[in-house]
């Protein structure tokens, strides 16, 4: 038997719709908020949610939300009296299947849900991976790191740091598997060779100051033996 979970406030409308599908065949189930939604969720396991947009927290907006990114994203249908706001952008933000204005005719509501029972299912929702990014984009956020970290240091490179450009500019294990054998060694050459840079600037800048006031002591002391008695 097909179940629906009903969140709305307003009592004459959850015996409306409980009196709707009296003879449907559809077992209907309604709470009074957003918060006894969402508890009761997980354990009535409804096939499709009635939710109204202004109710006691959380509103009928956020209940579809966690619905459609739960394990099972049934259809949710919002509900928005005539003189409520209603927004249609935010309801598309949050997979909403449709809405409803109240009051509606017993008729219409039952279409509108049948329809949608009637739906294949739809996929938990799932994060997008990021696309892999060509070489030559690549290259390019190596320059941006190289132009962007200081010109010199007067410690060597933690490794942490070394650890933390490796993990910005590689991409990961299962993503690299997408980039020809070309592009992964021209990726590790320049990930090298950026590394190579900064050990260089490094070792530079703690040389050359000690070098550079050698090299002036030496001159000051010939330019003092040059001075005429």
């Amino acid at each position: 038997m097909k179940s629906i979970l009903v969140a709305d406030d307003s009592i004459t409308i959850r015996k409306v719709v409980e009196l709707t599908f009296a003879d449907t065949g559809i077992r209907v189930v309604s709470v009074g908020s957003g918060r006894e939604a969402l508890d009761r969720f997980p354990v009535l396991r409804p096939d499709l949610v009635l939710a109204d947009v202004v109710m006691p927290e959380p509103s009928g907006y956020d209940v579809c939300h966690a619905v459609k990114t739960s394990e099972r994203p049934v259809p949710v249908l919002l509900l928005a009296g005539t003189f409520e706001p209603f927004d249609p952008d935010r309801a598309r933000g949050v997979g909403a299947d449709g809405h409803l204005m109240k009051p509606f005719e017993s008729r219409t509501l039952v279409e509108r849900v049948e329809a949608l029972l009637a739906a294949p299912p739809a996929a938990p929702a799932r994060p997008v991976p990021p696309p892999v990014p060509a070489a030559e984009e690549l290259e390019g956020v190596l320059d941006d790191l190289a132009a962007a970290a200081p010109a010199a240091s007067d410690s060597a490179t933690p490794p942490e740091e070394i650890e933390t450009l490796l993990e910005e500019t590689v991409p990961a294990a299962d993503e690299a598997s997408g980039l020809s054998e070309a592009e992964l060694r021209r990726l590790a050459e320049l990930v090298v060779s950026r590394l190579a840079e900064q050990v260089v600037r490094e070792v530079a800048w703690e040389v050359v100051p000690e070098t550079a006031e050698r090299l002036v002591r030496e001159r000051l002391r010939q330019l003092e033996r040059e001075e005429p008695d």
